[in-house]
């Protein structure tokens, strides 16, 4: 049984992603002279190689969710993934092998849950209702 992967702590990634455009923009730039003009290069390549090691995460976590404020983005079996605003969501439905997303305007979204552990799919369809029952604050 595959896992999902609960992306909630973004702090990692988000410093991550902000370092990297630091170091692109410092080796591009050369706001500081070094001795050695390869210095500002290698500190722009290493930019780009966190850039890399931040978008590789979509490629490690098949099963992943992601959730914001407002929003839910869910990807199971699939390389693509669904972005759902949590004040559109009307009714959710778990059964064994899908998890069935009703929209209030009627649209229905499924997501293929075969061979994903049972677990995860519960807390999934709880953190759906979590948010479902409470109101969303936008202010």
């Amino acid at each position: 049984m595959k896992h999902i992967h609960f992306n909630k702590n973004n702090w990692f990634w988000v410093t991550l992603l902000v370092l990297s455009l630091v170091c692109i923009v410092a080796g591009t730039f050369e706001f500081y002279e070094f001795e050695n003009p390869g210095i500002n290069k290698k500190i722009a390549a290493a930019g780009f190689l966190l850039q890399v090691i931040y978008f590789f995460r979509f490629f490690i976590y098949k099963n992943d969710v992601q959730v914001t404020k407002n929003v839910i983005m869910i990807r199971l079996n699939s390389w693509n993934g669904k972005r759902i605003y949590f004040d559109h969501i009307a009714s959710t439905d778990l059964t064994e092998s899908s998890l069935i997303v009703t929209k209030t305007n009627g649209e229905y979204i499924t997501f293929d849950a075969k061979g994903i552990h049972p677990d995860d799919l519960q807390k999934l369809n709880e953190l759906l209702l979590r948010k479902l029952e409470s109101p969303i604050n936008i202010g």
